[in-house]
């Protein structure tokens, strides 16, 4: 989304955590080509110097973000703009979504010259019927939240999960699922 602002094309982006919880650090994240794990190298990469680069960023779906979207402040429903009253409840309280802004801002479609790809990640937490005992299970048997998403077979989920469960995470994996987005400080969910 930020790479419709023109004025960032000529920077690298990396995409890291802000969470403030345990479960949540690292969940966003970047693949960087170095040579070794050194401050110099990690300006290589920045710099894209050298063989060295961000080769992807990972990243929660935008839409399930707790600001995605401009909802009403009231009573948190979509508001397809912001100077109108309310079509569920009449306020004219809205909290602005990220990226209703960005399109307001926006000065380019995007520049994909040599952008590496944003890998969208939906987090487990995410995946309905997919509670804390399960996700133990899973913790258990594949180490990782990220192996889960990214690496762990469909056949693997598959003996260790309810099919529907694991054939969920592999959808959100190809991006084949829909969301309600988050908007307003509430997060979006998974619709289908």
């Amino acid at each position: 989304m930020a790479d419709q602002l023109a004025e960032l094309h000529r920077y690298p982006f990396v995409t890291n955590s802000d969470a403030h919880s345990l479960a949540k650090i690292a969940r966003e994240y970047q693949k960087i080509k170095m040579a070794e794990p050194s401050f110099r190298e990690l300006e290589l990469a920045l710099k894209q110097a050298a063989g060295r680069g961000i080769k992807a960023n990972y990243g929660l779906d935008p839409q399930l973000g707790k600001y995605h979207r401009t909802v009403c402040a009231e009573c948190l429903a979509y508001s397809p703009t912001y100077d109108a009253a309310c079509f569920e409840c009449g306020s004219v309280k809205k909290v602005r979504g990220v990226a209703d802004r960005i399109q307001e801002l926006k000065t380019s479609e995007g520049n994909q010259n040599g952008r590496p790809p944003y890998i969208h990640q939906v987090p487990l937490e995410f995946i309905p019927g997919l509670g804390p005992k399960m996700l133990e299970k899973l913790m258990n048997h594949f180490g990782t939240e990220m192996a889960v998403l990214h690496s762990v077979h469909l056949d693997s989920l598959k003996q260790v999960i309810p099919e529907k469960t694991a054939v969920t995470i592999d959808r959100a994996r190809r991006g084949q699922l829909a969301f309600h987005a988050g908007g307003g400080g509430k997060y979006g969910k998974i619709s289908d």
